[in-house]
C-alpha cells in the first residue's frame, strides 16, 4: 500500500512540470483568441465614423421638422427649402400685441406647443401633421442606423453577421431616398435647392456603399445538435416569430397601402379606407394632387402648382414611413433563424429602434387626435393598431 502511495506521489510530481507548462504554452492562445474575439465584437471604427457623420446630419434635420418644424438651421440653404415645403407658418413668436392672452412674449417655435385642439383653416393642422409624421418618420429611419451601432448590446457580435441585414436594408433605404430626390430634383432646382439635394445625395451614397463594403460573411459558431423531435422546435427556414409576424402583416401591411397610396397616387380616394377622403383633405392632398376629372381639381387644378413643396414634404414623409415598414416586413418574412440560430438577434436589432419610432410616431398621432375629430376624421383606430404593434415589438425587442 505503501509503495502504491510512493509511486501515485512520483506520478504526481513528474507530471506537474509538464501541465504548468502545457498551462504556459495554451494561456497566451488563449487569451488572443479571447482578445480576437472582443476585438470582432464591435462595429469597425470607419463604419462607426461614417454613420455617425452621415445619418447624424440627416437625423438632426428630421428632429429639427418633429420639435422645431419651420426653423432653418443650416444657413440660406435650409431657409430656401423651408419656403419651399411652406413649414415657416409653423415656426413663430408673438409679442405682447399680436398674443390675445396678453403674454408679452410666446414662442411656438414649431414645437409640440404648436398642435392645436381644433382645425381651422387659418392654423393648417392638418399640414402641421404631415410635416411632423415626416420628421418622426425619417428620426426612425436614420435612428435604425445610428442607435444600432452607437448603443450596441452584448448580445449582438459583428463577426457573427448580425448587422448584416440591418446594413443591406439600410443600404436600399438609402438609394430610395436618393431616387426620389432625384425624381424632384427638376423642382427644387427651379426654388434654388439644386445645391442642398446634390449635398445629401452624396451623403446618403457615400453612407450606403460604405455600409455594402463593410457587409461581410458571418463567422456562425457551432451550435448544439437539436433533436427535432418537438412539434414547436425552431428548425433554420423557421421565421423568428409567428405572433409577430402576423402582427407586422396587418398593422404595417395597411400602413404600407396608406402610405404607397400617398408615395405614388397622391390624391386618389381609397373606398376600402373609411374616411379616406376626410383625411385627403385634411391634409391638404387634394390641394397639391387633384384627382383627374373629380370636383377638387376643377377648384384646385390652377392653384395646385403652388403646392409643390406640400406634395414633396408629403411624399418625402410616406416613403420614411414604407421604408420603416419594410424593415419590420424584412424581420417577418426575410429573416430566417439560420443554421447557427442566430435570426432572432438580428430580428432584435431591429425591432429595438422600430419600437422606439412606433412610440414617437403614437405620441404625435395622440396629440393630433383632438384636432383631426374637428375636421371628422377619427384616429382612434389608428392609435390602437400603432399601439399594439409598437407593445408586441417591444415585448419580443427587449424582454
Amino acid at each position: 500500500m505503501s509503495s502504491l502511495r510512493k509511486r501515485n506521489s512520483t506520478k504526481v510530481a513528474r507530471d506537474k512540470p509538464k501541465a504548468k507548462k502545457d498551462e504556459e504554452v495554451r494561456s497566451p492562445l488563449q487569451k488572443n483568441s479571447e482578445y480576437v474575439q472582443q476585438f470582432q465584437h464591435f462595429v469597425p471604427l470607419p463604419l462607426l465614423v461614417t454613420i455617425m457623420i452621415c445619418s447624424g446630419f440627416l437625423w438632426v434635420m428630421c428632429f429639427r421638422d418633429v420639435f422645431a418644424t419651420g426653423r432653418p438651421i443650416f444657413g440660406e440653404i435650409d431657409v430656401l427649402f423651408q419656403e419651399y415645403i411652406k413649414s415657416g407658418q409653423f415656426f413663430e413668436i408673438l409679442s405682447s400685441s399680436d398674443d390675445e392672452s396678453g403674454v408679452y412674449l410666446k414662442s411656438y417655435a414649431g414645437g409640440l406647443s404648436a398642435i392645436k385642439s381644433v382645425t381651422t383653416d387659418t392654423n393648417n393642422m392638418g399640414g402641421l401633421f404631415v410635416r411632423k409624421i415626416c420628421g418622426a418618420a425619417g428620426l426612425t429611419v436614420h435612428s435604425q442606423k445610428l442607435i444600432s451601432v452607437l448603443f450596441q448590446s452584448n448580445d449582438a457580435h459583428w463577426h457573427m453577421g448580425h448587422f448584416n441585414p440591418m446594413l443591406i436594408l439600410a443600404s436600399l433605404s438609402n438609394m430610395a431616398i436618393v431616387l426620389f430626390l432625384l425624381i424632384n430634383m427638376e423642382d427644387l432646382q427651379a426654388n434654388g435647392l439644386l445645391i442642398g439635394a446634390t449635398i445629401c445625395c452624396l451623403i446618403l451614397i457615400i453612407e450606403a456603399s460604405v455600409m455594402l463594403i463593410y457587409c461581410t460573411p458571418s463567422k456562425s459558431l457551432p451550435t448544439k445538435p437539436r433533436s427535432g423531435n418537438s412539434k414547436h422546435e425552431k428548425t433554420p427556414n423557421s421565421v423568428v416569430s409567428r405572433i409577430l409576424t402576423r402582427t407586422i402583416t396587418i398593422v404595417s401591411g395597411l400602413m404600407i397601402l396608406i402610405c404607397g397610396r400617398d408615395l405614388l397616387f397622391p390624391g386618389i380616394v381609397l373606398d376600402i379606407i373609411p374616411y379616406d377622403d376626410i383625411y385627403l383633405e385634411w391634409t391638404g392632398s387634394f390641394i397639391h394632387s387633384p384627382p383627374l376629372g373629380s370636383e377638387e381639381s376643377i377648384s384646385h387644378s390652377i392653384e395646385s402648382s403652388f403646392f409643390l413643396g406640400d406634395k414633396f414634404i408629403s411624399q418625402l414623409g410616406a416613403l420614411y414611413l414604407v421604408i420603416g415598414c419594410i424593415y419590420k416586413f424584412a424581420t417577418a418574412y426575410y429573416i430566417r433563424m439560420g443554421k447557427d440560430m442566430t435570426g432572432e438577434m438580428k430580428c432584435k436589432i431591429i425591432w429595438r429602434v422600430q419600437t422606439l419610432g412606433d412610440a414617437l410616431l403614437l405620441l404625435l398621432i395622440r396629440l393630433f387626435a383632438s384636432a383631426a375629430l374637428t375636421a371628422s376624421f377619427d384616429l382612434r383606430w389608428h392609435l390602437m393598431c400603432l399601439a399594439y404593434e409598437m407593445f408586441i415589438m417591444g415585448l419580443y425587442s427587449f424582454m
